[in-house]
């Protein structure tokens, strides 16, 4: 086994995990920013607008308010991510449970309608901060150790009513993301050394934080005031991280004995169109859906370069689009009480031959329920909480050179828990 191989395949796995968080962010990709939304499984977003967070998803929904609203809230992910199998060297066990920690994401809205045709929009939500952790002493340490990814999105925004049926809306995003990435070396090395470097030996750190911009743009078509459809766009960011890279293997063997180099590596998140709708079909009820399209196919290559333009890794990806489906119900009960549910299925673009264990992206289905209690006609809180389970799946990761591949089985659950706080003024 060559060390430097595996110190190659450790940066690599560590640039993979930070493309692969916002992969698996995807599942929740611009969702954990209501409670409300939560509670119906995130259907109908684009067209509802029951509160003032519909306008970080669909702009052209500010137009359906009256006075100046806010809703400030959070979200709690309580994940349940586990991966088992043997090493195929030692047949030492690597079983690994609750890899994915607990996470809080928050989210803030406001909108200020100015006259009858005109409104504008802030928000700032955080699309996810993704994390997974493995023991230091894990014996796939080059594809296990730690991930950290944050990324929030701060949107600006302006919607225009053209008359009763049509209204239009566009806003800006500025998206910060802070990702860290730590590798160790695992089971390989103190074999090859015969110890003299020991499995926590760090393999490979990334850590960098940058800014990516782009624009979101939406069409609200309102029936009658019980049935309205919407159209949503969000473009594709670039995200150009210049940040700085480590390990603590000997530079004889490949590594940098410690020292910090600099390098860059790009992240795409793909652009997203939503088709939504809400009918009220009784005094009391209403449905809800939507269906989103997201194009990961845009990231094909990985490719990471030096201070120097040479190339130090490269990895063709091949991931596919991937779909959202939403169905949800709301149940008006009285001018104080409000009742929603909702299911959903959201599917993996990652092929099964790139999933990789920091990451084990999967198919996921969602079942959510939730409530609205109004103190008056000017204050509310929304609860909501869902159920994601994802299917079980298989993963097979190359560690180095000259070795043959892990084998993984991975499954994974979470619970979301989220409250907002509504005010009109």
């Amino acid at each position: 086994m060559n060390q430097k191989n595996l110190f190659k395949r450790s940066a690599l796995a560590a640039a993979v995990a930070i493309v692969s968080s916002n992969v698996y962010a995807a599942g929740f990709q611009l969702n954990e920013y209501t409670a409300a939304g939560l509670g119906r499984s995130f259907s109908g977003e684009g067209a509802i607008a029951d509160t003032a967070a519909s306008g970080s998803r669909n702009p052209a929904t500010m137009t359906m308010f009256n006075r100046p609203a806010f809703s400030m809230g959070a979200v709690y992910v309580d994940p349940d991510v586990s991966v088992t199998g043997k090493s195929p060297v030692t047949g030492a066990s690597t079983d690994a449970g609750n890899i994915a920690p607990n996470q809080w994401v928050p989210n803030i809205h406001f909108i200020m309608p100015l006259d009858d045709q005109w409104a504008v929009g802030a928000s700032a939500t955080s699309n996810y901060g993704l994390a997974t952790e493995f023991n230091d002493s894990y014996p796939a340490g080059p594809i296990g150790g730690e991930t950290d990814l944050t990324t929030v999105n701060t949107n600006l925004s302006v919607a225009y009513r053209l008359n009763q049926n049509f209204s239009f809306g566009v806003g800006f995003d500025a998206v910060y993301a802070k990702a860290k990435i730590r590798r160790t070396a695992g089971e390989l090395v103190p074999l090859k050394t015969g110890g003299l470097l020991p499995a926590d030996t760090e393999a490979a750190k990334l850590k960098g934080n940058e800014w990516g911009y782009g624009w979101n743009a939406g069409i609200l078509y309102e029936v009658d005031d019980n049935n309205r459809y919407g159209f949503t766009y969000r473009s594709e960011v670039k995200i150009d991280f210049d940040g700085e890279y480590r390990n603590g293997i000997p530079q004889a063997l490949g590594g940098t004995g410690g020292h910090t180099v600099p390098g860059s590596l790009t992240l795409n998140l793909p652009e997203m169109w939503e088709l939504s709708g809400y009918n009220k079909v009784a005094p009391k009820w209403a449905i809800h859906y939507s269906l989103a399209y997201t194009s990961w196919s845009q990231f094909q290559e990985l490719k990471a370069t030096g201070s120097n333009g040479q190339t130090l890794f490269q990895k063709d990806e091949g991931y596919h689009d991937a779909y959202r489906i939403a169905l949800g119900t709301t149940y008006y009960y009285d001018d104080n009480w409000t009742f929603r549910t909702g299911i959903a299925f959201d599917d993996s673009p990652v092929p099964a031959d790139n999933r990789t264990i920091s990451i084990p992206d999967q198919d996921r289905f969602w079942i959510s329920a939730g409530t609205t209690y109004a103190f008056n006609k000017d204050a509310s809180v929304d609860v909501g909480v869902s159920y994601m389970h994802g299917q079980t799946v298989n993963i097979s990761e190359k560690v180095a050179d000259g070795v043959p591949n892990y084998e993984f089985q991975a499954k994974g659950t979470a619970m979301l828990y989220g409250a907002n706080f509504n005010y009109s003024f």
